[in-house]
């Protein structure tokens, strides 16, 4: 009896001190997953690893008489020029640059001409396109152009990373399949290849 109501009362204070419940049926189950913490401190690089993400012109409309690469251009060569006029470079001032570049007359009606879709007829040259990357220091209609063709627009220190990492794949390969080698070879067959070298080095 003294050992049913100790019981009793052993359980009355688990029972006070925590907080049962039940479980829920799957369909009451409203349990969410954490998301993960997405605050950055300052000075802190956000873990991604989209580390050769394009930005890409996307949404494109074709004007009539051109197809997308057409407005794909035009709009890579847009989007370049108003990040020109974001960092203080007018299209006045980009076409003075190209001018001064191409050593030809390029005013900014021609730049004008050149992104405007109801100007199907009026195509960017190749050598203005470049000179264009080169006085801006904007390569994304590059990388877009790279895009179409299954590319990639890597800087010399990109390629040399890009050259350690795919070493690095070529070493593991190797060390697994020299792994695999020694795994099958047993120890008679050990012992005549290393009397083979050492009869080959006398």
């Amino acid at each position: 009896m003294q050992r049913s109501i100790a019981a009793l009362l052993l359980a009355k204070q688990l029972i006070g001190k925590r907080s049962f419940r039940f479980p829920l049926k799957h369909s009451e189950n409203t349990m969410t997953k954490r998301k993960p913490d997405q605050t950055v401190l300052p000075g802190q690089l956000p873990l991604a690893f989209d580390v050769f993400a394009i930005d890409t012109p996307h949404g494109l409309v074709a004007a009539a008489g051109e197809n997308e690469l057409d407005a794909g251009i035009r709009q890579a060569v847009n989007g370049l020029l108003e990040r020109c006029v974001a960092k203080g470079l007018s299209r006045e001032r980009v076409a003075d640059r190209l001018t001064e570049s191409l050593a030809r007359p390029v005013s900014k009606a021609h730049l004008d001409q050149w992104v405007a879709p109801s100007q199907a007829d009026r195509r960017i040259p190749v050598d203005v396109w470049i000179a264009l990357m080169k006085i801006s220091e904007d390569f994304v209609p590059l990388e877009w152009m790279a895009m179409h063709m299954g590319r990639r627009v890597l800087t010399v220190d990109e390629a040399l990373c890009a050259e350690l990492g795919a070493m690095a794949v070529i070493d593991r390969h190797l060390k697994a399949r020299s792994r695999a080698i020694e795994g099958q070879m047993d120890e008679k067959l050990l012992s005549q290849l290393m009397n083979r070298i050492k009869r080959n080095t006398k």
